[in-house]
């Protein structure tokens, strides 16, 4: 199944999607307009979220709550990518359904674990020493 990428900053979603890239060969879609990712999500059902807190229109808190509507979507892992380290937006974040919260800049082996850990797959060894 998909993955989405909610990133209006295209080297953000560049690297998340390499990085994402190097454990899953899921395919990975990345939306910059929050607006166009929830309609995505009304027509496609995406494995995993990653959504970045600040997106033009509307925030990834926004975003999430608007996601956690759909109740397809109860299971769903969704993180959330800032580079807000405010412990007010990370506990707003884990309120509106978030499930894991990182910090930019993304630290490679973390996100990639994280993957691993919320998709159910196996860390290799060419995919975790990448």
């Amino acid at each position: 199944m998909p993955i989405l990428i909610v990133e209006d900053n295209a080297t953000n979603a560049m690297i998340l999607k390499h990085l994402a890239k190097k454990v899953t060969d899921d395919e990975i879609v990345v939306e910059g307009d929050a607006g166009r990712a929830l309609t995505l999500c009304h027509n496609t059902f995406f494995s995993m979220l990653i959504v970045d807190q600040i997106l033009p229109g509307m925030t990834g808190l926004e975003v999430v709550r608007k996601i956690r509507m759909m109740e397809r979507y109860d299971g769903v892992p969704i993180v959330m990518v800032t580079a807000d380290q405010e412990p007010k937006l990370q506990d707003a974040a884990h309120e509106a359904g978030v499930t894991a919260f990182l910090t930019k800049p993304v630290e490679a082996v973390a996100f990639r674990n994280l993957l691993i850990s919320h998709l159910g797959l196996r860390s290799s060894a060419p995919a975790a020493a990448g």
